[in-house]
């Protein structure tokens, strides 16, 4: 599934028990929401798709660029949501923070071995 969205991400706060890492982005035009995210205690990642279909996983493949999150989730678990194994969500320039976005995913990743990091920026 191929999304042209606006992205927010935030790191979590040690201080902040309720805190957590995650990534949110969501397409205007198709009214469609992908998530990430993951308290620091925890060891699974939760996928959230279109409005609260959510899922928890052990890991999964996610490649930053540049210009794209690309996601990979098996088929199993795509199942389990909405049916989409790949996302490609196109990142706006300017329209998010790279640095943010870059920590956000470093943090949801810790221990993990599905984040890879193909980016220039930030």
């Amino acid at each position: 599934m191929e999304l042209h969205a606006t992205v927010g991400a935030a790191t979590s706060d040690l201080d902040d028990d309720e805190s957590f890492a995650n990534i949110y982005c969501h397409d205007a035009e198709q009214d469609y929401c992908f998530a990430l995210s993951r308290f620091p205690d925890d060891t699974l990642i939760e996928v959230m798709v279109r409005d609260q279909l959510n899922v928890r996983v052990k890991d999964l493949s996610v490649r930053l660029t540049d210009d794209t999150i690309d996601v990979e989730i098996e088929p199993g678990i795509a199942a389990r949501l909405d049916g989409h194994t790949r996302y490609v969500i196109h990142l706006a320039p300017g329209q998010y923070d790279p640095v943010t976005l870059r920590a956000a995913l470093k943090e949801i990743f810790v221990g993990k071995n599905g984040y890879r990091d193909d980016g220039t920026r930030g």
